[in-house]
């Protein structure tokens, strides 16, 4: 039996285990419109997909990080 602190009904474990499930579709679905920004013949075009990659990683980073150190905490 998991003790919790009082006033928590819950774990609080399985709501930030399956946002971090969510995030892998979101990622995929994500990666493959970057992609077809970067096999574009337009500079324009594989700049923003870079830059959307970069946004993609640090995003990923941060709410990864986040999200785990919510599952540890709990």
């Amino acid at each position: 039996m998991i003790l919790q602190p009082a006033g928590h009904s819950q774990p609080m474990k399985p709501k930030y285990l399956l946002l971090l499930l969510l995030l892998i579709p979101i990622d995929f679905l994500s990666y493959t419109q970057i992609t077809e920004l970067l096999r574009q013949p337009s500079d324009v075009a594989v700049l923003f997909g870079v830059f959307f990659l970069a946004m993609l990683l640090v995003g990923n980073f941060i709410i990864i990080r986040y999200l785990l150190s919510k599952i540890n905490r709990s």
